[in-house]
């Protein structure tokens, strides 16, 4: 990999580690307190899959690990998928995220949307050039907890299907890895009383 090239993939590095931390994952200090010129040193010339990140929640607990793979191929292929599968399972891993360059072949993409053992997120690299969290424009974003979401229901005497809502693929929900029926917190600046809160559950 050159300069160029190594300098692109430490910043798209770099949001894939702050997505699993703000996801509540366990990120290895080495990885996240790189900088770019040891990044350089220790990846120039490497393929891209040895930017693999392993992360966890809770050591002792399977499931809650996850795999970040990095794909060499200009697409993701079926065969590609193979190799991450005999991994996540020898690793007793059931989620993983995969970085893409360009593409996700037609077959590649049914096999994931089809998967019962593995939850497998594709984002591209494009995607992953900034933290859209910490854009001057995109408001803080609080996942609630199951409990923290009852009491909310509760609270107001709602239906979750009352809400106002968010897209499954809408950029911030992909960023967080949030599943149907989740809900977030969302605060936004007012002039007048310096901030207000609005709730939306991810469809």
């Amino acid at each position: 990999m050159e300069n160029d090239e190594l300098e692109k993939l430490f910043r798209v590095r770099k949001t894939v580690l702050e997505m699993l931390m703000a996801r509540g994952y366990m990120v290895p200090d080495d990885d996240k307190n790189m900088e770019l010129k040891e990044f350089k040193d220790k990846f120039r010339g490497s393929a891209r899959d040895i930017l693999k990140v392993f992360a966890y929640k809770d050591r002792d607990d399977p499931a809650s690990r996850i795999f970040v793979f990095w794909n060499d191929d200009k697409k993701l292929n079926r065969q590609s998928l193979t190799s991450y599968e005999q991994r996540m399972t020898h690793h007793k891993v059931t989620r993983a995220i995969i970085v893409v360059q360009n593409q996700i072949t037609t077959v590649a993409k049914t096999v994931i949307e089809n998967y019962n053992k593995f939850r497998i997120e594709v984002f591209m690299e494009g995607e992953l050039l900034v933290n859209i969290t910490k854009h001057r424009y995109v408001p803080t974003h609080q996942v609630l907890t199951e409990k923290e979401k009852q009491a909310l229901l509760t609270k107001y005497h709602l239906k979750e299907t009352q809400l106002p809502r968010m897209q499954l693929s809408d950029p911030i929900s992909r960023f967080y890895g949030l599943d149907r029926g989740q809900v977030v917190k969302i605060y936004r600046p007012s002039e007048t009383a310096g901030k207000y809160v609005t709730y939306r559950v991810v469809l």
